[in-house]
Parts: structure tokens; sequence; C-alpha cells
């Protein structure tokens, strides 16, 4: 009879302690998105164009940039701006040029999951720039929420 109790208190301890076990929760999807910016050539627009020496400084947080024709770029989701400052030919105070580019937009925070929380999404995109060096930019979306593709073209 002892054994029957045992078993019996043995057997509801196991039930009790597997049904007492969550899920694991890990957060396989995307999270906030960067900006992508590609650099194109001007003389052929279509061609990838590296920016020799860049660096690049997004609020007060500096970031060199060997030679590079693409950039990552993360956005302030607590504000509706965010001020790049490019500098080209870093490295070369005779040649460097730089050019400050401003993006605006709205925030818009999407759930995602338990896991996940919220992430954000940028809508309503709108770019200034000064043309130092920057001859133009081509609006590729003018909403950001994944990282799929390029945002933003330069042409340099």
């Amino acid at each position: 009879m002892k054994k029957i109790i045992t078993y019996t208190i043995l057997i509801l301890f196991i039930l009790i302690a597997i049904g007492g076990c969550e899920r694991d929760e890990i957060c396989i999807d995307p999270i906030t998105p960067h900006l992508i910016i590609r650099f194109y050539d001007t003389e052929d627009l279509e061609t990838f164009k590296p920016v020799n020496n860049l660096l690049v400084k997004i609020m007060d947080k500096e970031f060199e940039v060997v030679t590079t024709d693409t950039l990552l770029i993360p956005l302030n989701v607590y504000d509706s701006r965010t001020t790049i400052v490019l500098t080209k030919n870093s490295k070369d105070s005779t040649q460097l040029i730089q050019d400050t580019l401003t993006v605006n937009y709205e925030v818009e925070n999407v759930f995602v999951g338990r896991s996940c929380g919220y992430k954000s999404i940028f809508t309503n995109i709108n770019y200034q720039n000064t043309k130092n060096w920057i001859v133009s930019k081509e609006v590729v979306d003018l909403q950001i929420e994944n990282e799929d593709n390029a945002h933003l073209k330069i042409f340099h």
C-alpha cells in the first residue's frame, strides 16, 4: 500500500512539474530595421561606387569605414529626425569633404510577439542633404520596414 501511495505521489509530482513548464520563447522575428544607403556612380547610374575613407557621424557617435558602397544606419526611435554627417576622404585633411544628411520620419511601434516585444518602423520619410560631394539622391522606399533592399541611393 505504501508503494502505491509513493508511486502515485511521484507520478503526480512529475505531471505537475511537466505541466508547469512553459515553452521557450526565442525572438527570431526581425528587429527594428536600419536605413540602408547605397552609393552609386553619377556617370553610370547602375554601378556601385565606393566612398573612400568614409567617416560617419550619427547622434554624436563616429563610425569609421575604410571604403564602402553600402551603409546601414540606425535611426533614432525616440525622435522624428536623425542627422548623419558623412565625411569623404576623412584620412586626408587636405581632401576631406563633408555632407550632412537629415532624415525626417514618423515612428510607428509594431507588436511583434511575446518574445520580441515591439519593433519600430519608419514611415513618411523625407531626406534633406547638403551638396558638397553628394551630387544627387534617389529615394527607393518612403517606408523602412525591413532590411531587404536599399532605401536610399546616393550618387557621387
